[in-house]
Protein backbone atom coordinates (compact mmCIF):
# COMPACT_ATOMS: atom_id res chain seq x y z
CA UNK A 1 0.00 0.00 0.00
CA UNK A 2 1.38 3.39 -0.98
CA UNK A 3 1.28 6.31 1.49
CA UNK A 4 -1.45 8.88 1.23
CA UNK A 5 -0.75 12.56 0.47
CA UNK A 6 0.13 13.46 4.07
CA UNK A 7 2.48 10.49 4.45
CA UNK A 8 4.18 11.27 1.14
CA UNK A 9 4.65 14.89 2.20
CA UNK A 10 6.18 13.80 5.48
CA UNK A 11 8.57 11.26 4.01
CA UNK A 12 12.20 12.04 3.29
CA UNK A 13 14.13 9.04 2.01
CA UNK A 14 17.75 8.60 3.00
CA UNK A 15 20.30 8.44 0.19
CA UNK A 16 17.61 8.87 -2.46
CA UNK A 17 16.32 5.30 -2.09
CA UNK A 18 12.68 4.69 -2.95
CA UNK A 19 10.38 3.19 -0.36
CA UNK A 20 8.00 0.40 -1.18
CA UNK A 21 10.10 -1.00 -4.03
CA UNK A 22 10.00 -4.81 -4.15
CA UNK A 23 13.07 -6.52 -2.72
CA UNK A 24 15.04 -8.56 -5.26
CA UNK A 25 15.70 -12.22 -4.49
CA UNK A 26 18.62 -12.56 -2.09
CA UNK A 27 20.57 -15.57 -3.25
CA UNK A 28 24.09 -16.76 -3.86
CA UNK A 29 24.41 -14.75 -7.08
CA UNK A 30 23.21 -11.53 -5.47
CA UNK A 31 25.82 -9.26 -3.84
CA UNK A 32 25.32 -8.74 -0.12
CA UNK A 33 23.25 -5.64 0.49
CA UNK A 34 23.77 -2.98 3.11
CA UNK A 35 21.23 -1.88 5.67
CA UNK A 36 19.11 0.95 4.28
CA UNK A 37 17.87 3.60 6.71
CA UNK A 38 14.77 5.53 5.64
CA UNK A 39 14.08 8.78 7.45
CA UNK A 40 11.18 11.18 7.57
CA UNK A 41 8.74 13.07 9.75
CA UNK A 42 5.22 12.45 11.08
CA UNK A 43 3.35 15.19 12.94
CA UNK A 44 6.63 16.90 13.81
CA UNK A 45 8.33 13.73 15.10
CA UNK A 46 11.39 12.58 13.14
CA UNK A 47 11.72 8.86 12.47
CA UNK A 48 14.37 6.45 11.20
CA UNK A 49 13.65 2.96 9.87
CA UNK A 50 16.50 0.48 9.37
CA UNK A 51 15.67 -2.15 6.77
CA UNK A 52 17.33 -5.58 6.95
CA UNK A 53 19.99 -6.31 4.32
CA UNK A 54 17.99 -9.33 3.12
CA UNK A 55 14.28 -10.01 3.01
CA UNK A 56 12.18 -8.60 5.84
CA UNK A 57 10.77 -11.33 8.09
CA UNK A 58 7.88 -9.02 9.02
CA UNK A 59 9.15 -8.58 12.56
CA UNK A 60 9.69 -5.08 13.91
CA UNK A 61 11.53 -3.64 16.90
CA UNK A 62 10.47 -0.12 17.94
CA UNK A 63 13.18 1.59 20.03
CA UNK A 64 12.00 4.31 22.46
CA UNK A 65 14.55 6.85 23.66
CA UNK A 66 14.88 8.33 27.14
CA UNK A 67 14.49 11.84 28.48
CA UNK A 68 15.85 14.69 26.37
CA UNK A 69 15.98 18.32 27.57
CA UNK A 70 13.50 20.64 25.88
CA UNK A 71 16.24 22.70 24.22
CA UNK A 72 17.89 19.76 22.46
CA UNK A 73 17.13 19.06 18.79
CA UNK A 74 14.56 16.53 17.66
CA UNK A 75 16.65 13.61 16.45
CA UNK A 76 15.81 10.05 15.37
CA UNK A 77 19.00 8.50 16.75
CA UNK A 78 19.35 5.02 15.27
CA UNK A 79 22.67 3.25 14.74
CA UNK A 80 22.18 0.03 12.72
CA UNK A 81 25.78 -1.01 13.47
CA UNK A 82 25.13 -1.17 17.22
CA UNK A 83 25.56 -4.85 18.04
CA UNK A 84 22.03 -5.64 19.26
CA UNK A 85 20.46 -3.81 16.30
CA UNK A 86 22.83 -5.42 13.81
CA UNK A 87 22.08 -8.92 15.09
CA UNK A 88 18.34 -8.42 14.58
CA UNK A 89 18.78 -6.76 11.19
CA UNK A 90 20.96 -9.63 10.02
CA UNK A 91 18.16 -12.02 11.02
CA UNK A 92 15.64 -10.10 8.92
CA UNK A 93 14.10 -7.81 11.53
CA UNK A 94 13.26 -4.18 10.86
CA UNK A 95 14.43 -1.73 13.57
CA UNK A 96 12.87 1.72 13.86
CA UNK A 97 12.81 4.70 16.20
CA UNK A 98 11.30 8.15 16.43
CA UNK A 99 11.98 11.37 18.22
CA UNK A 100 8.88 12.71 19.90
CA UNK A 101 7.14 15.77 18.50
CA UNK A 102 8.69 17.69 21.40
CA UNK A 103 11.34 17.04 24.00
CA UNK A 104 11.02 17.18 27.77
CA UNK A 105 9.04 14.97 30.09
CA UNK A 106 6.45 13.79 27.57
CA UNK A 107 4.42 10.60 27.72
CA UNK A 108 1.07 10.95 25.94
CA UNK A 109 2.58 12.62 22.86
CA UNK A 110 5.36 10.02 22.81
CA UNK A 111 2.83 7.19 22.76
CA UNK A 112 0.92 8.89 19.94
CA UNK A 113 4.15 9.32 17.94
CA UNK A 114 5.09 5.65 18.40
CA UNK A 115 1.62 4.50 17.38
CA UNK A 116 1.83 6.75 14.32
CA UNK A 117 5.19 5.30 13.31
CA UNK A 118 3.93 1.75 13.73
CA UNK A 119 0.92 2.55 11.52
CA UNK A 120 3.12 4.25 8.94
CA UNK A 121 5.33 1.17 8.72
CA UNK A 122 2.29 -1.08 8.29
CA UNK A 123 0.90 1.15 5.53
CA UNK A 124 4.19 1.65 3.71
CA UNK A 125 6.04 -1.65 4.12
CA UNK A 126 3.30 -4.12 4.99
CA UNK A 127 1.69 -5.31 8.22
CA UNK A 128 4.29 -6.66 10.69
CA UNK A 129 3.62 -10.11 12.09
CA UNK A 130 5.33 -9.22 15.36
CA UNK A 131 6.17 -5.87 17.00
CA UNK A 132 8.37 -5.61 20.08
CA UNK A 133 8.91 -2.42 22.07
CA UNK A 134 12.25 -1.47 23.65
CA UNK A 135 12.59 1.54 25.95
CA UNK A 136 15.24 2.93 28.25
CA UNK A 137 14.94 5.33 31.20
CA UNK A 138 11.91 7.58 30.49
CA UNK A 139 11.35 5.47 27.39
CA UNK A 140 10.97 2.53 29.76
CA UNK A 141 8.06 4.24 31.48
CA UNK A 142 6.46 5.01 28.12
CA UNK A 143 6.84 1.41 26.97
CA UNK A 144 5.47 0.03 30.27
CA UNK A 145 2.36 2.18 29.90
CA UNK A 146 1.95 1.00 26.31
CA UNK A 147 2.24 -2.61 27.50
CA UNK A 148 -0.67 -2.02 29.90
CA UNK A 149 -3.20 -0.93 27.30
CA UNK A 150 -6.16 -3.27 26.83
CA UNK A 151 -5.75 -3.44 23.07
CA UNK A 152 -2.87 -2.64 20.79
CA UNK A 153 -0.73 -3.96 17.95
CA UNK A 154 2.26 -4.81 20.16
CA UNK A 155 3.37 -8.29 21.19
CA UNK A 156 5.98 -7.72 23.91
CA UNK A 157 8.05 -5.06 25.63
CA UNK A 158 11.48 -4.83 27.26
CA UNK A 159 12.59 -1.85 29.34
CA UNK A 160 16.06 -0.93 30.56
CA UNK A 161 16.39 0.98 33.86
CA UNK A 162 12.88 2.35 33.53
CA UNK A 163 12.18 5.66 35.27
CA UNK A 164 8.76 4.63 36.52
CA UNK A 165 8.12 7.49 38.94
CA UNK A 166 8.43 10.31 36.40
CA UNK A 167 5.24 12.35 36.06
CA UNK A 168 4.22 14.39 33.05
CA UNK A 169 2.84 17.81 33.96
CA UNK A 170 -0.94 17.62 33.62
CA UNK A 171 -0.49 14.11 32.30
CA UNK A 172 -3.59 12.04 31.60
CA UNK A 173 -1.91 8.62 31.37
CA UNK A 174 -0.03 6.64 33.99
CA UNK A 175 0.81 3.16 35.20
CA UNK A 176 -1.84 0.65 36.22
CA UNK A 177 0.69 -2.15 37.03
CA UNK A 178 -1.43 -4.48 34.87
CA UNK A 179 0.45 -5.35 31.65
CA UNK A 180 -1.50 -7.10 28.90
CA UNK A 181 1.54 -8.31 26.94
CA UNK A 182 4.86 -9.83 28.11
CA UNK A 183 6.78 -7.04 29.89
CA UNK A 184 10.42 -7.67 30.78
CA UNK A 185 12.30 -5.28 33.06
CA UNK A 186 16.11 -5.18 32.91
CA UNK A 187 17.78 -3.18 35.67
CA UNK A 188 21.22 -2.39 37.06
CA UNK A 189 21.89 -2.62 40.79
CA UNK A 190 20.69 0.72 42.20
CA UNK A 191 18.12 1.22 39.45
CA UNK A 192 16.33 -2.04 40.26
CA UNK A 193 14.27 -0.60 43.11
CA UNK A 194 11.57 0.81 40.83
CA UNK A 195 11.33 -2.33 38.71
CA UNK A 196 11.16 -4.58 41.77
CA UNK A 197 8.42 -2.35 43.14
CA UNK A 198 6.40 -2.86 39.98
CA UNK A 199 6.76 -6.64 40.17
CA UNK A 200 5.99 -6.94 43.88
CA UNK A 201 3.10 -4.45 44.01
CA UNK A 202 0.15 -5.86 45.90
CA UNK A 203 -2.29 -6.00 43.01
CA UNK A 204 -4.24 -8.91 41.56
CA UNK A 205 -3.05 -9.92 38.11
CA UNK A 206 -5.57 -12.46 36.77
CA UNK A 207 -5.74 -13.15 33.01
CA UNK A 208 -5.67 -11.40 30.60
CA UNK A 209 -3.06 -9.55 32.67
CA UNK A 210 0.43 -10.97 32.03
CA UNK A 211 2.65 -11.05 35.14
CA UNK A 212 5.90 -9.14 34.37
CA UNK A 213 9.47 -10.43 34.76
CA UNK A 214 12.80 -8.91 35.81
CA UNK A 215 16.42 -9.51 34.83
CA UNK A 216 19.15 -7.98 37.00
CA UNK A 217 22.48 -6.60 35.77
CA UNK A 218 25.22 -6.70 38.43
CA UNK A 219 26.65 -3.32 37.54
CA UNK A 220 26.21 0.26 38.74
CA UNK A 221 25.20 3.18 36.56
CA UNK A 222 21.92 4.30 35.04
CA UNK A 223 21.25 2.40 31.81
CA UNK A 224 24.79 0.99 32.00
CA UNK A 225 23.75 -2.14 30.11
CA UNK A 226 25.89 -3.55 27.34
CA UNK A 227 24.94 -4.76 23.89
CA UNK A 228 25.12 -8.52 24.63
CA UNK A 229 22.87 -7.99 27.68
CA UNK A 230 20.36 -6.04 25.58
CA UNK A 231 20.34 -8.72 22.89
CA UNK A 232 19.96 -11.47 25.50
CA UNK A 233 16.92 -9.68 26.91
CA UNK A 234 15.37 -9.18 23.48
CA UNK A 235 15.84 -12.84 22.60
CA UNK A 236 14.35 -13.89 25.94
CA UNK A 237 11.34 -11.64 25.35
CA UNK A 238 10.87 -13.04 21.86
CA UNK A 239 10.97 -16.59 23.22
CA UNK A 240 8.41 -15.59 25.88
CA UNK A 241 6.07 -14.30 23.16
CA UNK A 242 6.57 -17.53 21.20
CA UNK A 243 6.26 -20.11 23.96
CA UNK A 244 5.02 -18.44 27.12
CA UNK A 245 6.77 -17.56 30.41
CA UNK A 246 8.29 -21.03 30.78
CA UNK A 247 10.64 -20.10 27.92
CA UNK A 248 12.36 -17.50 30.12
CA UNK A 249 15.63 -18.48 31.84
CA UNK A 250 15.30 -19.35 35.52
CA UNK A 251 17.14 -17.70 38.43
CA UNK A 252 20.11 -19.69 39.72
CA UNK A 253 21.03 -20.68 43.27
CA UNK A 254 17.58 -19.86 44.65
CA UNK A 255 17.89 -16.22 43.60
CA UNK A 256 14.62 -14.37 43.15
CA UNK A 257 15.52 -12.81 39.79
CA UNK A 258 17.60 -13.84 36.79
CA UNK A 259 21.14 -12.43 36.77
CA UNK A 260 21.59 -11.45 33.12
CA UNK A 261 25.04 -9.88 33.53
CA UNK A 262 27.41 -10.57 30.63
CA UNK A 263 31.02 -9.46 30.91
CA UNK A 264 32.03 -7.20 28.02
CA UNK A 265 34.34 -8.46 25.31
CA UNK A 266 35.44 -5.48 23.21
CA UNK A 267 37.95 -7.60 21.31
CA UNK A 268 41.60 -6.77 20.64
CA UNK A 269 42.70 -3.23 21.35
CA UNK A 270 43.06 -0.91 18.37
CA UNK A 271 44.95 1.76 20.35
CA UNK A 272 48.31 2.94 19.03
CA UNK A 273 50.79 3.58 21.85
CA UNK A 274 52.87 6.74 21.81
CA UNK A 275 56.64 6.56 21.83
CA UNK A 276 57.78 5.50 25.28
CA UNK A 277 54.32 4.11 26.10
CA UNK A 278 53.09 7.31 27.81
CA UNK A 279 49.78 7.87 26.06
CA UNK A 280 48.01 6.45 23.02
CA UNK A 281 45.83 7.26 20.02
CA UNK A 282 42.26 6.01 19.65
CA UNK A 283 39.56 6.29 17.00
CA UNK A 284 36.09 7.80 17.44
CA UNK A 285 33.61 4.92 17.14
CA UNK A 286 30.33 6.83 17.63
CA UNK A 287 29.03 10.34 18.30
CA UNK A 288 25.81 10.88 20.24
CA UNK A 289 23.57 12.92 17.93
CA UNK A 290 21.68 14.52 20.85
CA UNK A 291 24.30 15.31 23.49
CA UNK A 292 27.54 15.21 21.49
CA UNK A 293 29.13 12.57 23.72
CA UNK A 294 31.90 10.58 22.04
CA UNK A 295 32.49 6.84 22.14
CA UNK A 296 36.14 5.91 21.69
CA UNK A 297 37.44 2.49 20.71
CA UNK A 298 39.84 2.80 23.69
CA UNK A 299 39.66 0.18 26.44
CA UNK A 300 40.53 0.30 30.15
CA UNK A 301 43.75 -1.61 29.51
CA UNK A 302 44.88 1.12 27.10
CA UNK A 303 44.63 3.72 29.88
CA UNK A 304 46.45 1.50 32.36
CA UNK A 305 49.27 0.73 29.92
CA UNK A 306 49.60 4.44 29.11
CA UNK A 307 50.05 5.47 32.75
CA UNK A 308 46.53 6.88 33.22
CA UNK A 309 45.03 5.11 36.26
CA UNK A 310 41.40 5.65 37.31
CA UNK A 311 40.53 9.00 38.92
CA UNK A 312 43.55 10.79 37.45
CA UNK A 313 43.68 13.43 34.75
CA UNK A 314 44.74 13.07 31.15
CA UNK A 315 45.23 15.41 28.22
CA UNK A 316 42.88 14.86 25.31
CA UNK A 317 44.13 16.16 21.96
CA UNK A 318 42.08 16.45 18.78
CA UNK A 319 43.95 18.14 15.97
CA UNK A 320 45.46 21.33 17.40
CA UNK A 321 43.00 21.43 20.34
CA UNK A 322 43.76 20.08 23.81
CA UNK A 323 41.55 19.54 26.88
CA UNK A 324 42.04 18.32 30.42
CA UNK A 325 39.80 15.32 31.25
CA UNK A 326 39.33 13.14 34.30
CA UNK A 327 39.58 9.42 33.65
CA UNK A 328 36.78 8.52 36.04
CA UNK A 329 33.74 6.29 36.53
CA UNK A 330 30.71 8.21 35.29
CA UNK A 331 29.41 11.63 34.23
CA UNK A 332 28.86 12.83 37.79
CA UNK A 333 32.58 12.67 38.62
CA UNK A 334 33.01 16.20 37.22
CA UNK A 335 31.06 19.46 37.07
CA UNK A 336 28.95 20.74 34.20
CA UNK A 337 31.11 21.72 31.23
CA UNK A 338 34.14 19.72 32.39
CA UNK A 339 35.61 16.76 30.50
CA UNK A 340 35.44 13.17 31.71
CA UNK A 341 36.31 9.79 30.20
CA UNK A 342 35.17 6.47 31.61
CA UNK A 343 34.65 2.83 30.54
CA UNK A 344 31.20 1.96 29.25
CA UNK A 345 29.38 -1.34 29.76
CA UNK A 346 30.73 -2.69 26.45
CA UNK A 347 34.36 -2.15 27.44
CA UNK A 348 34.98 0.93 25.32
CA UNK A 349 35.37 4.55 26.51
CA UNK A 350 32.89 7.41 26.76
CA UNK A 351 34.43 10.87 26.34
CA UNK A 352 32.09 13.63 27.44
CA UNK A 353 31.99 17.31 28.17
CA UNK A 354 29.22 17.07 30.73
CA UNK A 355 25.96 18.68 29.62
CA UNK A 356 27.85 20.26 26.76
CA UNK A 357 28.82 19.11 23.28
CA UNK A 358 32.13 17.24 23.34
CA UNK A 359 32.12 16.40 19.63
CA UNK A 360 31.14 19.92 18.65
CA UNK A 361 33.73 21.50 20.96
CA UNK A 362 36.56 19.30 19.71
CA UNK A 363 35.24 19.16 16.11
CA UNK A 364 35.25 15.36 16.07
CA UNK A 365 33.35 12.86 13.93
CA UNK A 366 33.33 9.09 13.55
CA UNK A 367 36.71 7.81 12.37
CA UNK A 368 38.74 10.76 13.69
CA UNK A 369 41.78 10.17 15.90
CA UNK A 370 42.03 11.35 19.50
CA UNK A 371 45.28 11.34 21.49
CA UNK A 372 45.30 10.79 25.25
CA UNK A 373 48.32 11.38 27.49
CA UNK A 374 48.76 11.38 31.26
CA UNK A 375 48.95 14.84 32.82
CA UNK A 376 52.54 15.20 33.91
CA UNK A 377 53.34 16.92 37.23
CA UNK A 378 53.83 20.66 36.74
CA UNK A 379 52.15 20.64 33.33
CA UNK A 380 50.37 23.78 32.13
CA UNK A 381 46.61 23.86 32.83
CA UNK A 382 44.22 23.13 29.96
CA UNK A 383 40.57 24.13 29.41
Amino acid sequence: MRPGPLARAALVVAAGLALGAPHPAFGADTPARKVRVDVGQIAGARFAIANPPGDWNHRLLLVVHGYRPEATPLVADLNPERASNKALLDEGWMVATTSFRRNGLVVADAIADLDALRKFIADEYGEPERVLLEGESLGGLIVAIMAERETGPYDGAVVFDATLYAKEVNGQVGLTLLPRIPLLFVATLREAVQSKGYLTAIVARPPPVVPPALFLISREGHDNINQPERLFALRALNAWVDRGPDALPRPKDQARYVDATIEPDPGPSTAVAHAGGRGFDSKVAEVDAVYGNILLEAQARDFADAGIPPMTYCTVRAGDRAYRALYGRTYTDVKKGEWVAFPDADGRTVLSRVLADAAGTAVLKVGDTVSLDPVEPGGAPLP
